[in-house]
């Protein structure tokens, strides 16, 4: 996921198995040790050596950062009991200095560091251990030691302690239960599922390379539902890999889908640069579709952000957040192509995901938060909303618009107006590959809307577009946009009286404003508010949903009414006028001519 040293680069010419073998003689390699014996109490016990230590104060860290993450994270929080060995093999001093630091000192030019991990989570960010399994995420997992980031690092596993558990990682395996990474960024970036598995494999070839994709299951499932799951990660493999042409070429000529389906499991979807975290708390049978998805976006990755990645991303900070305003491009367009992705490989069906695009459509041209920020601006914010946490409360429900689907929301207006001159979103992505991800070269909006302009052959429409779109928040109307592809988008009740997004919960004979209230809505001029119990409408009594929908029904779209309602402990009455709700419906259109179905067909693949 990160720049790899040279000595990587030189690495990849040799056998697989021998490319990382020399890690295990190096005389600088850092080795983690692991003691599973309290894993049923969600503890690990992790020794790390530290050969070649420079004299004087070393420090070691716990990161604050993961991978493919863009908020920080109080990983320190959950180690304890650190106990260090000099190179006399002596104990001595470990004092913490910061909330994820530690300094050692007396340790005469190497460190021994035992600790104790408590991890009882697991999915994309956090590491979960118990009798089932490890499944392990490096930086939630691993301390690592400061100014050695360029040292070789390895893994070893006992053999002698649940030896019936297997290993899945992008690590190199080396044998013996040992597993290699050349430098700490790769190592971070290398998530570990070890426990009971099923997987399977299958080769692509990418011109004369072959590349090698596993697929990896932790779940209750038969092999015959795993089987048929690993048939549609194939498909959705193959028909991403049309997008750009290629595979990119893997480290190790092996990609794995670390997947954990199970009731014992948070769920998450996190990519890395040879590998991807797909996990739900859920099985896999008669679950696949929702799954299904996580895979197609997270593989999306390996081309979009893993190589063809944002300069602002760039360096991989382990304790300091990186923050992108590139992210409506690296995450969005990836939203995009996932569901068109399942799409053309014959697993999603064209009416389904003709009617899934009203939901997104909703999210974003309704949301008052464009009026503050555009694309561009929404990504900037992702340290404050990926998976960050706050005591205090927000307004994001009026202020922000989620980079992932804002981003796929533009991805489709993008795409459907490149049609419109000839061309397609695929040869955007393909000449950003080209470009920067191939050779990976970080990349700026710029660089985006410069390779906008060469397919469209118009850089000045480029220009213009992302000025109004990336940098600004206009919105084209894309029931104009996709008609000529016989779907329609219209407003679903034009002629009824509605309140869009408004959510309420009866409790104890009262009707309460469960959720935000949007500021386009009428309510909210009304003074409505979140908690907000409401008394009565138009004069009539309201204490319950279906009161509630018997008032709004006979309600005139223009005319003015009054609210009652109690907030703060007082009772208070609001006015407001009446509108539709503005939200869409969409779906393909019944008797669509023939050549709508036919440039249908040729976006779709169906």
């Amino acid at each position: 996921m990160r720049l790899l040293t040279a000595l990587l680069v030189l690495c990849l010419a040799l056998p697989v198995h021998s490319q990382l073998g020399w890690v295990a003689e190096h005389p600088g390699t850092i080795v983690y040790d692991l003691d599973l014996s309290k894993v049923q109490q969600h503890e690990l016990e992790i020794t790390v050596t530290f050969p070649a230590v420079p004299m004087g104060v070393f420090y070691v860290r716990m990161p604050q950062f993961s991978p493919g993450r863009y908020a920080q994270h109080n990983f320190a929080r959950n180690v304890y009991d650190l106990r260090a060995l000099g190179a006399n093999g002596q104990p001595v001093s470990v004092e913490r200095t910061e909330p994820n630091a530690w300094a050692i000192t007396g340790h005469g030019g190497k460190v021994t560091l035992s600790y104790t991990l408590f991890a009882n989570g697991g999915d994309g960010t956090y590491s979960g251990i118990d009798e089932r399994k490890l499944h392990l995420n490096m930086p939630a997992t691993f301390l690592y030691g400061e100014k050695l980031n360029d040292r070789p690092v390895m893994l070893r596993l006992p053999v002698d302690q649940r030896s019936e558990w297997e290993v899945a990682t992008q690590l190199v395996d080396l044998g013996s239960r040992r597993f290699a990474a050349p430098n700490y960024y790769y190592f971070y970036d290398s998530p570990t599922l070890v426990g009971t598995m099923m997987r399977d494999e299958f080769t692509v070839a990418s011109g004369e390379r072959v590349d090698t994709i596993e697929v990896v299951v932790m779940s209750e499932d038969s092999r015959e539902v795993f089987s048929d799951y690993v048939a549609w990660v194939e498909r959705v493999v193959r028909a991403q890999q049309e997008v750009f042409g290629e595979l990119p070429a893997y480290d190790y000529g092996r990609y794995v889908f670390l997947c954990s389906y199970n009731p014992w499991i948070g769920g998450d979807g996190m990519e890395h640069r040879n590998s991807t975290v797909c996990s739900a708390p859920i099985g896999l049978e008669g679950n696949q579709q929702r799954l299904i998805g996580t895979v197609s976006h997270e593989f999306f990755h390996c081309w979009n952000v893993e190589r063809i990645r944002p300069a602002s991303l760039e360096p991989f900070q382990f304790d300091h957040v990186n923050m992108s305003g590139e992210l409506w491009f690296a995450e969005g367009f990836t939203s995009y192509y996932d569901d068109l992705a399942l799409v053309r490989a014959g697993i999603l069906d064209p009416a389904e995901y003709a009617s899934g695009l009203a939901g997104q459509l909703n999210y974003v041209v309704q949301s008052p938060g464009r009026e503050f920020r555009g694309p561009a601006e929404m990504s900037q914010l992702a340290p404050f909303v990926d998976a960050a946490t706050a005591n205090d409360p927000d307004n994001y429900a009026n202020t922000f618009v989620s980079y992932y689907t804002y981003g796929a929301t533009i991805g489709l207006a993008l795409d459907l107006e490149l049609r419109q001159r000839g061309t397609q979103l695929d040869e955007v992505m393909r000449l950003m590959w080209q470009r920067y991800g191939k050779p990976e070269i970080p990349y700026h909006i710029r660089d985006i809307q410069l390779a906008v302009g060469k397919v469209a052959a118009d850089s000045a429409w480029a220009a213009s577009w992302f000025d109004r779109h990336i940098y600004g928040s206009d919105l084209p109307d894309y029931g104009e946009l996709l008609a000529p592809y016989g779907i329609d988008v219209r407003q679903a009740r034009p002629d009824s009286a509605g309140f869009y997004g408004l959510r309420l919960r009866e409790d104890a004979g009262r009707l309460i404003v469960s959720g935000p209230v949007y500021e386009h809505s009428p309510l909210f001029a009304a003074g409505i508010n979140p908690g907000t119990t409401i008394l009565a409408l138009d004069g009539k009594e309201i204490a319950t949903q279906a009161e509630w929908d018997a008032a709004v029904g006979e309600l005139q779209i223009g005319e003015t009414y009054t609210i009652t309602f109690e907030q703060l402990g007082r009772q208070t009455t609001g006015w407001f006028e009446a509108a539709a709700s503005p939200a869409f419906r969409s779906g393909l259109r019944e008797g669509a001519e023939a050549e709508a179905v036919a440039r249908r067909a040729e976006w779709l693949g169906r």
